[in-house]
């Protein structure tokens, strides 16, 4: 495990060290740095090894833009879920586009990918931006981790449920239209079946937990040869935008739970 100091999360994400909001934020705005909440997880065992932010033009927004960190803990005390290791995932912006989030997330060590995991009905801990920001944040990162248990039920029903092809295809088909609009077969430049493609022979198999990892590893790295609407040959890009990183890690994530509902709801009748 790589813990990123503050020299390399500066690198990736400066907002991370902003001094003040933007301006137009209103009064009422209590304005908390990012890394003093990063600080104050790793005093409680909770590192950051990942940091990313929203890619903006104005050079002056760099310092409030939306911003992600993904903290780890040490490997004695790391919990595992399956193939992968619990993390908390932070989400803040200082530009009035996000309050503080906190999240459980899953990283998968055979491919080195993140997911966040929803939590309940809102998905995780939203923290209005004030002064008692960095104790609810602690108290939101205790909440979180007393849910692993049902998280990992969770991962052990992906994985003893069996899909046939043809449910992985309509996976897959739910899949594009998250990410790419209802009129994915329109916009998405690649097919079901591109994202369906297993990247290693662990994920060559028929559990539901394979095909959710197949999908979400394609439609976040990229890199899958596919036409552009004008019939041109090009690749997906990656996912980079912390926005669009959370939105559909959770979205991903709940199609699997449905998926498996389903399928247990078969098995029972």
């Amino acid at each position: 495990m790589r813990i990123l100091t503050h020299d390399q999360l500066h690198r990736a994400a400066p907002a991370i060290f902003a001094q003040q909001p933007d301006q137009a934020v209103s009064e009422r705005y209590g304005f908390v740095p990012t890394i003093n909440v990063v600080d104050a997880l790793q005093r409680e065992g909770w590192y950051p090894v990942r940091a990313q932010q929203t890619h903006v033009r104005q050079m002056e927004r760099r310092e409030v833009a939306r911003h992600l960190i993904r903290f780890r803990q040490d490997p004695d005390r790391q919990i595992t879920v399956g193939d992968s290791v619990t993390e908390l995932v932070l989400t803040n912006s200082h530009d009035r586009s996000a309050a503080f989030q906190l999240d459980l997330g899953l990283f998968r060590l055979v491919c080195l990918n993140g997911m966040v995991t929803p939590v309940g009905d809102v998905g995780g801990i939203r923290v209005r931006h004030g002064k008692h920001v960095v104790d609810e944040i602690l108290d939101g990162s205790i909440q979180l981790s007393h849910q692993v248990p049902r998280i990992a039920e969770g991962v052990e029903a992906f994985q003893s449920t069996l899909v046939s092809q043809s449910e992985a295809q309509l996976f897959a088909e739910a899949a594009l239209s998250l990410r790419y609009g209802d009129d994915w077969q329109a916009t998405s430049p690649v097919q079901p079946g591109d994202i369906l493609e297993a990247r290693r022979s662990e994920d060559a198999n028929g559990s539901l937990w394979s095909v959710f990892n197949r999908t979400q590893e394609n439609l976040f790295k990229g890199g899958l040869r596919g036409r552009s609407r004008s019939g041109r040959a090009t690749r997906t890009r990656p996912i980079h935008s912390v926005t669009e990183d959370v939105r559909l890690n959770r979205a991903l994530w709940t199609l699997t739970e449905h998926f498996a509902a389903l399928k247990q709801g078969e098995i029972a009748a």
